[in-house]
């Protein structure tokens, strides 16, 4: 069997794994990992923007230094920032996540490989965004200018729907806050 390495099996591969790293967590686990995703992206774009307006573009001896190599380094930055959020805020986050559970098993596995699927692709289309140099918050400018976004499907439907990957998760959570009546204590 010969299979050819493509965009579309890369992408394939990492969502996989991610899936089954959200899966492994946990149900409560993954929600404060997509919730802690959600605080990162707004924390990321927040602090390359901060940084681009008020350092980078009134220092014309950082803009020489930098050269046309801007739109990397802001790439970079918000990935790793991004990166480096996700991990503070869900290891040493100040919240935790207790979902009443429900009393079928088939019902709990359903829902919790439903914020699975949600969390991996959240964190797909992030990293595709931020790879393209754009911004979940500033938006999208010139996605289709990386290989990437012309070579894969996958990464185009990620790019091209991020609202869909950014909103639904929270919609999930919404939706599901309705099956589970919080037990008094």
């Amino acid at each position: 069997m010969d299979i050819k390495l493509s965009w579309d099996l890369v992408l394939v591969a990492a969502f996989a794994v991610l899936f089954a790293y959200h899966f492994l967590l946990g149900q409560n686990s993954t929600i404060k990992l997509i919730l802690s995703m959600y605080i990162a992206i707004l924390t990321a774009d927040g602090v390359a923007k901060i940084l681009r307006e008020f350092v980078f573009e009134p220092s014309p001896g950082l803009q020489s230094l930098v050269g046309t190599r801007e739109s990397e380094i802001f790439t970079i930055l918000r990935i790793t920032l991004f990166l480096v959020a996700v991990v503070i805020f869900s290891v040493k986050g100040g919240f935790q996540i207790l979902l009443e559970k429900h009393p079928h098993w088939a019902v709990r596995s359903g829902i919790h490989g439903v914020f699975s699927i949600l969390g991996a692709g959240l964190f797909l289309s992030t990293i595709l965004i931020y790879l393209s140099g754009n911004s979940f918050v500033e938006g999208m400018i010139h996605a289709n200018e990386i290989s990437i976004y012309s070579e894969s499907w996958i990464a185009r439907a990620l790019i091209d729907f991020y609202q869909f990957w950014f909103s639904v998760p929270a919609i999930a959570f919404l939706a599901t806050s309705f099956f589970f009546e919080k037990s008094e204590e």
